[in-house]
Order: C-alpha cells, then sequence, then structure tokens
C-alpha cells in the first residue's frame, strides 16, 4: 500500500471522528452536581481576590509583611510591629479562614445544597433543575466564564452563578467546557477562559 493511499485513509478516519465529535456536541449533556465545601470556598476565594477589594487586600498586607520583616531588629516600637502584624495577617491568613468558613456555613445551611442540582447543557442554553423546580437559562444571559483548579463558575451577574466541579464531571469535562464555548461564542458572550476561546467555533454577528 502506497504511503499516498496510507494519508488518504488516515483523512477519512479523522473527517469521520470529526463529524463524530460535530454530532456529540449537539446532544444534550446532562449532570447531577452535588456542592461540597471546598467548591464553594474555590468559589467564594476566587471570586474576592479577582475583584478590586481582594487585590488591594492582599497588596496591604503583603507590603505590611515587608515592612514588619524589615523592622524586626526595632524592638522600639512594639505597638507598630503588632499593627503591622495584624494588618499582613489580615488578608493572607485571617481572611481566607473566614472564607472557608463561610463556605462551609453556606454549604451545610443552605437548603439548595441538600440535594444534588441537575444541570442540562444543550443548544438553547442551561436548564438547571432540582426536584420539581427548573431554571432556564439562555446563552445571551451569561456574564462571564471563569476557571479555577477545581470549578468552573458561570456566571449570570457579577456576583452570583452557577459552580461546576471538574471532579463531579468526570468524563464529561470536555464535553461540557465545548458545548458551553459553543453556546456562549455563538450568543456573544466574550468573558470566557482562554482554554475556551481557543476552540474553533463560529462566533455571533
Amino acid at each position: 500500500m502506497s504511503s499516498e493511499t496510507i494519508n488518504e485513509d488516515i483523512t477519512k478516519e479523522e473527517q469521520e471522528q470529526q463529524m463524530v465529535d460535530s454530532e456529540a456536541w449537539q446532544q444534550e449533556i446532562s449532570l447531577s452536581v452535588n456542592m461540597k465545601t471546598r467548591y464553594m470556598y474555590s468559589f467564594l476565594f476566587q471570586h474576592l481576590h479577582r475583584s478590586f477589594k481582594g487585590i488591594f487586600g492582599v497588596c496591604i498586607s503583603l507590603a505590611a509583611l515587608v515592612i514588619f520583616v524589615m523592622s524586626l531588629g526595632n524592638t522600639e516600637d512594639t505597638t507598630r510591629m503588632v499593627i503591622l502584624l495584624i494588618i499582613g495577617l489580615l488578608f493572607t491568613v485571617v481572611n481566607p479562614i473566614l472564607l472557608l468558613i463561610r463556605a462551609q456555613k453556606q454549604v451545610l445551611l443552605s437548603p439548595i445544597y441538600k440535594q444534588p442540582l441537575q444541570y442540562t447543557f444543550c443548544k438553547e442554553g442551561i436548564k438547571v433543575s432540582q426536584g420539581d423546580e427548573e431554571q432556564a437559562i439562555e446563552w445571551n444571559r451569561i456574564w462571564e466564564v471563569r476557571k479555577t483548579s477545581s470549578i468552573l463558575i458561570i456566571y449570570t451577574s457579577r456576583n452570583s452563578g452557577s459552580i461546576l466541579a471538574f471532579k463531579e464531571m468526570g468524563v464529561q469535562r470536555q464535553h461540557v467546557e465545548r458545548v458551553i464555548a459553543e453556546g456562549c461564542m455563538a450568543a456573544g458572550v466574550t468573558r470566557l477562559p482562554a482554554s475556551m476561546k481557543k476552540l474553533d467555533i463560529p462566533t455571533a454577528d
């Protein structure tokens, strides 16, 4: 068999696989998502530290720690050293602990997290259901999509959104991300993670 024939066969196989993948993206994908403290903490942590308040606070704390370390040999002003240490630990140690406590309380006390949330991704948008209640979110209602190391966040406003843990997605993670990127970009949503923007998907006019 000639190399040209082999190349043609490979090309045909790739085209067939692309067709199968393309058809797969058009199907509905459903996920059952359980909320856990670590997922909520990841959301709260990134949400705060990507805001002006969070960035400013961390910068102030780091600056205070630097000044504290540089002043360790100076024992004349103990009060100033204590204040610097408190400010330095505020956003680097204390605030993360408070966020963890807050995340734990939200997951334990909020009725919505007592049962898994069912997410269905389709061409029209996202359906979120729990028991007899269901909410539909069209793609053009999505404000932003963000990623952390453990979760995907679909914002419908500046301060609220859906939290999807990668561990909960399992083997469907790649499919889910593809459908979300396709739906958002087709609807003209541009605030997406860089990895999603790299997908070869037509955008809205």
